[in-house]
């Protein structure tokens, strides 16, 4: 007999328990639809990004001076066009909607991607910085909107396949890249966000930001993400947090003068720095037979595998944050100190190769080993944990404007770090770069042990007194609902 008609009276107290803990999803196609849209929207910021990839090394090896300003600028530029796109991408989102915003990106990133193939040098250094701007606009407003429809029991499971998505763009670009010319691949990048595009305009507004002004439509909106009788609770999460808003509407104000936000932000932004300046972009910039000045196998196979192990690396610890939630300050030391290993052994084969050691020509393969025991270093902690460090520190009153400055000095230190490499690439041996980088890894292990509280288990308020300073503000009614914390408030 069905659940639709069964008895009430052959009901039990267990059968009762059973269904009240059995997950109600929702639809799945639309939420899986809609999370499709934002792996895509990741994967054009990816070939953005790996884009420059191809392109940079044909430039770098038919260059005569790699450190010419000229170029240094133009391999960096995209990712200085990123820091700048997130403010941007932020205000859109906040006065237009996630997906309104991305209909008005939509347009210009992908005539962008086309006025790209002109090969002159008065459109490739405006033209690649924004595509920069435009691609993490793009890529952040895909995430938002399905952040703020997807019932909170299916995001772990399609935020595996987002958070790698950008790293698959990557791969795309480095594989397509090395088999064909520039147009060609040009030519494949533009079509993603161009298919994309017309997925988009098939789903309707993000419901969170609907709420705002008609809260007949974000109930319609979410009803069309999670189908009818599935989003009750959601809408009541959504009401408690805009009263909160509503009430007290200058609460960022305050709050970001208080003594434990700005000290909270400060140790995000702290653990954003080696992030960002940890050597992830140079390596995703500039292949090994850049940088080590040889070759393992061949080009090709060299440069496939380099995003081979950028993919595999990022794939295997975003299912293990997702699924095997560890506490974050272990994984944020243990990361940032293989890392610096890893960077050590780099800096320790190019000083042995610099001076002529002949044993080194046997250990040619040390140098794509030590990128990818890098990657999977990095990807420990890294490269996932200053995102969730905002969104445990932070109370949702001004977590916008924290995520909005992190992310931005993120991509602004990234464009700064490939900038310095570039342009110092011929003026100091290529060791005393990775010793470096080196060095700021152990630094970096030494502030996360005495600097980053531990957030698990705990509530805000726990975590506003081991930061030091009075609490204020609470976390959102949409935040409880992530199951990280296991706490209420």
């Amino acid at each position: 007999m069905s659940d639709e008609t069964e008895s009430p009276y052959s009901m039990t107290e267990s059968l009762l328990e059973l269904r009240r803990r059995k997950p109600s999803y929702g639809r799945l196609s639309t939420q899986l639809f809609v999370g499709t849209l934002a792996c895509l929207s990741s994967i054009s910021l990816g070939t953005t990004l790996g884009w420059s990839h191809p392109v940079s090394q044909n430039l770098v090896m038919n260059y005569e001076d790699v450190a010419d300003n000229k170029l240094t600028v133009l391999l960096s530029i995209s990712l200085l066009g990123c820091g700048f796109g997130v403010s941007s991408c932020s205000f859109m989102i906040n006065h237009w909607g996630p997906k309104r915003g991305m209909q008005f990106i939509g347009v210009f990133y992908i005539l962008t991607w086309w006025l790209i193939l002109i090969p002159r040098s008065a459109v490739q250094l405006p033209g690649r910085f924004f595509l920069g701007f435009l691609g993490i606009s793009y890529s952040m407003c895909g995430e938002t909107l399905y952040l703020q429809t997807v019932h909170f029991r299916l995001k772990r499971y399609i935020s595996v396949f987002q958070n790698s998505s950008m790293v698959f763009g990557v791969f795309i670009s480095h594989v397509v890249g090395v088999a064909t010319t520039t147009f060609y691949l040009s030519v494949c990048c533009a079509l993603i966000p161009t298919l994309h595009y017309f997925f988009v305009l098939i789903v309707p507004e993000s419901p969170v930001f609907l709420y705002q002004t008609s809260h007949v439509a974000a109930a319609k909106s979410l009803a069309w993400y999670r189908g009818e009788g599935n989003f009750y609770e959601d809408m009541a999460n959504l009401k408690k947090d805009w009263d909160a808003t509503r009430y007290d509407a200058d609460s960022y104000g305050y709050m970001f003068t208080a003594k434990v936000v700005y000290r909270g932000l400060l140790i995000v932004l702290g653990v954003t720095y080696f992030q960002a300046f940890g050597g992830y972009f140079i390596f995703l910039f500039y292949e090994v037979r850049v940088w080590a000045e040889g070759s393992v196998i061949s080009p090709v196979v060299d440069s496939t595998l380099g995003a081979f192990f950028f993919v595999v690396s990022k794939l295997l610890w975003s299912i293990s944050h997702e699924f095997r939630w560890k506490n974050v300050r272990p994984l944020l030391i243990s990361s940032c100190f293989f890392s610096a290993l890893a960077l050590t052994a780099i800096a320790v084969y190019l000083i042995l190769d610099n001076y002529g050691f002949n044993f080194v020509k046997w250990l040619n393969w040390m140098p794509t080993l030590a990128l990818a025991c890098f990657l999977f270093a990095f990807e420990m902690g890294l490269n996932y944990f200053p995102k969730v460090l905002t969104f445990e520190y932070m109370p949702f009153q001004v977590y916008k404007r924290a995520s909005m400055i992190v992310q931005s000095v993120h991509w602004l230190i990234a464009f700064i770090n490939i900038y310095c490499f570039a342009s110092s690439f011929t003026t100091i041996p290529t060791y005393v770069a990775f010793i470096i980088l080196a060095v700021q890894g152990y630094v970096g292990t030494v502030f996360c042990y005495y600097f980053v509280v531990e957030p698990r288990g705990k509530s805000l308020v726990q975590v506003q007194l081991e930061l030091g300073g009075n609490p204020i503000g609470k976390r959102g009614a949409l935040y409880n609902q992530t199951k990280r914390t296991h706490v209420i408030n």
